[in-house]
């Protein structure tokens, strides 16, 4: 029982840390016991699905423990989400409960149309529960390694969102390799700044809970504020930080961040988008001389993390692109391929190892299309998957180039830009539609054009979009054209609509 050990060498140690209260491991572990006699005794068992709608509250955190503990799968999903996608993303998963820490009628409505059982995370189902007996070490499950542990949804290219299947033994390679890799002690504190059904979120819980370190649980309503986030970050002392680079980016151009700010911090990481060094040495020159700068890569579907490179002055001297990915960590081989399926020196990127996760979840058509299992000898029959990402291998160093498909990154998430595509063709009134993005100096825009078959006020587009598809999807711009362009072949031609722009 891995975390059993954790709480076993940390017991007293601050687990969780929010304003007014702070929960130790051993007042975690509680309450993830509680949670599986509550579980277990509603007949959930190994290989179900739970869902957590994941406001970042401690009986949520409690829950993610309780199923790594059952060999129950979890999923955390966005209690602000669409509800036509919070369907979609229920309906493949098929969990055989929900939870939500917060009142959400819509949840609760998609559950009962479901018919599957739905309860809010409150201190008085706890205190009901704890009333019982806990659980003895036998009544928890033995958990394999090849077992899942969570779901992550990533955005589908069909308007149906994927789950990405992660293993605990994914899990366990990505924990030996960060607290190896960052020097992780007990004192260390992690800000916990992204959402939990964002993969970035998965680094804080796993390096921070099972390194004995403790976690700050940052909210929305404190991250739209810059002066609040850095200053709540300094309260409690944080010495890690991992976000998207859009974020930091923010806190630069507002001010937030300044020598007397993030004073105790001493890894600040971000991945999930390209950061351009010309904005990125604004950051480097800063904290350069107190805390470690790290550019990170790695896939959703390869469990968070899967390259990090320390930077150093030579990687500024000159200020054109991204910074190198750096070397993949030891947990990871790869290959680079052309279109017909070649090793290069600059090509698509596949990855291989035990960091791989198991697939899409309840998916076989497109886990086939993008999970395979290596022939070559040198890496015969490990599990490989297929990024979509271009890169280029100069001196064992590999750099990001571009995207194979019309996949983004926008603001730290992954989108397909099909899948705005999809949302806006259901949209009564649109004939056609095609998204492109647009990238900037900084950072980029998603761009819409319409053919309509009635008029259409974009205002009204824009709020049927949003009961569709996430806010984060939803395009910076909407261009409305009598009719879209069409190449030789009778497709949309996107590259005439770059040209409208």
């Amino acid at each position: 029982m891995y975390f059993e050990d954790i709480v076993k060498e940390y017991t007293s140690n601050d687990a969780i840390k929010y304003e007014n209260k702070t929960y130790s491991y051993f007042e975690l572990n509680v309450k993830a016991n509680a949670l599986v006699q509550f579980i277990v005794g509603r007949g959930i068992s190994q290989g179900d699905v739970v869902a957590i709608a994941n406001t970042k509250n401690i009986n949520s955190f409690a829950l993610m423990i309780a199923c790594l503990k059952t060999g129950i799968i979890y999923v955390n999903i966005d209690i602000e989400g669409p509800g036509k996608r919070l369907e979609k993303i229920l309906k493949t998963c098929e969990p055989k409960i929900v939870f939500s820490d917060r009142e959400n009628d819509l949840i609760k409505k998609i559950s009962k149309q479901m018919s599957v059982e739905y309860f809010l995370l409150t201190e008085e189902l706890l205190y009901n529960i704890k009333k019982a007996e806990l659980p003895t070490i036998e009544t928890i499950s033995k958990v394999d390694g090849s077992s899942i542990a969570y779901i992550m949804f990533t955005s589908g290219s069909t308007g149906v969102p994927k789950g990405a299947a992660i293993t605990h033994q994914n899990l366990i390679h990505l924990i030996n390799w960060s607290r190896s890799f960052y020097n992780i002690k007990d004192d260390d504190v992690f800000a916990n700044v992204s959402p939990m059904y964002f993969d970035n979120s998965v680094f804080d819980f796993f390096s921070a809970l099972f390194s004995g370190a403790s976690m700050v649980p940052v909210k929305k309503d404190i991250i739209t504020n810059p002066l609040l986030l850095v200053n709540y970050v300094d309260y409690f002392q944080c010495t890690i930080w991992f976000s998207v680079p859009s974020l930091l980016i923010y806190l630069m151009n507002m001010k937030g961040l300044s020598v007397d700010k993030f004073i105790y911090i001493r890894i600040i990481a971000f991945g999930g988008e390209g950061y351009p060094k010309i904005e990125l040495v604004k950051l480097y020159e800063l904290y350069k001389e107190r805390a470690e700068i790290v550019n990170v890569y790695g896939p959703t579907e390869c469990t968070c993390i899967c390259s990090a490179n320390k930077l150093k002055d030579n990687d500024f001297s000159d200020l054109k692109g991204l910074p190198a990915l750096g070397r993949l960590n030891q947990n990871f081989c790869y290959l680079i391929l052309d279109e017909n399926g070649n090793e290069t020196s600059e090509g698509e990127l596949y990855l291989i190892g035990p960091n791989v996760g198991a697939g899409y979840y309840n998916d076989s058509k497109r886990t086939g299309q993008s999970f395979f299992q290596c022939n070559t000898k040198k890496h015969y029959s490990k599990r490989m998957y297929k990024t979509g990402d271009i890169v280029e291998k100069k001196d064992e160093i590999l750099f990001f180039k571009a995207r194979v498909d019309n996949q983004i990154k926008h603001m730290g998430y992954r989108i397909e830009l099909e899948e705005i595509e999809a949302g806006l063709n259901v949209i009564k009134g649109i004939k056609q539609s095609a998204v492109v993005y647009k990238k900037n100096e900084f950072t980029g825009e998603i761009i819409a054009f319409i053919s309509l078959r009635v008029e259409l006020a974009k205002e009204s587009i824009e709020k049927e979009l949003s009961k569709i598809i996430p806010v984060y999807m939803i395009p910076n711009k909407i261009k409305i054209l009598k009719s879209l362009p069409l190449n030789n072949n009778g497709k949309i031609d996107k590259k005439s609509l770059y040209k409208l722009i």
